[in-house]
C-alpha cells in the first residue's frame, strides 16, 4: 500500500526517503558489479536496508571483508533472530528506492533481473552531523565487496531465515 508523501510520519520519511535508500542500495549493487564478473542480482537488493539501516547490525560489521558473511551471521546470531520480519517491513522502501533509481536512470534492470549502476560517486560530507551518513555509506560500499563473493541468492536467503 503507498502512503502519499505528504501523510508520513516525519521521522519515517526521512530516514526512509528514496533518494537516500536508494543511494545505499546503488553503492552496494556498484561496489559488487565492481567486484565479480556477474551484475548485482535483484533479490539482494531487499537484504540492503535491513543490515545498513539497522544501527547495532552495521556497528557490528567487521571492518574488512576478510571474514565471510557466513561466519559473521553465525558470530553475530542474535542481531538475525528476527531478521526475515525486519526485512518484510522495509519491502514497501526497498521497492520505492529502486522505482527512484529507475526514474532517475541511476540503475538499469537487465532482461535477468540484474541491476546495473551508474558509476557516478556521491561524494561523503566532511561535518560531523553527517558522520552517520558517511558510516552508512562506506558499510554499503563494504557489503557490496563480500555480497559478491556469495553469489548464490538462495543459498543468502535461507542462511538469513528468509522463506518463500
Amino acid at each position: 500500500m503507498r502512503v502519499e508523501w505528504s501523510e508520513r510520519n516525519t521521522m519515517v520519511s526521512n530516514l526512509f526517503n528514496p533518494a537516500f535508500c536508494g543511494e545505499i542500495l546503488r553503492t552496494v549493487a556498484k561496489e559488487y558489479n565492481k567486484h565479480t564478473s556477474t551484475k548485482f542480482p535483484f533479490a539482494f537488493a531487499f537484504l540492503i536496508l535491513p543490515i545498513l539501516l539497522h544501527k547495532e547490525t552495521r556497528e557490528r560489521m567487521p571492518k574488512t571483508v576478510r571474514s565471510y558473511i557466513f561466519v559473521w551471521v553465525e558470530d553475530n546470531d542474535d542481531l538475525f533472530y528476527d531478521f526475515a520480519k525486519r526485512t518484510k517491513s522495509l519491502v514497501r522502501f526497498t521497492k520505492e528506492a529502486l522505482s527512484f533509481l529507475l526514474i532517475y536512470q541511476k540503475i538499469e534492470l537487465t532482461e535477468f533481473g540484474e541491476i546495473i549502476t551508474s558509476q557516478e560517486k556521491v561524494q561523503k560530507v566532511n561535518d560531523d552531523e553527517y558522520q552517520e551518513y558517511n558510516d552508512i555509506l562506506k558499510k554499503a560500499e563494504m557489503l557490496g565487496k563480500w555480497l559478491s563473493h556469495t553469489t548464490d541468492v538462495k543459498s543468502i536467503y535461507s542462511f538469513f531465515r528468509i522463506t518463500p
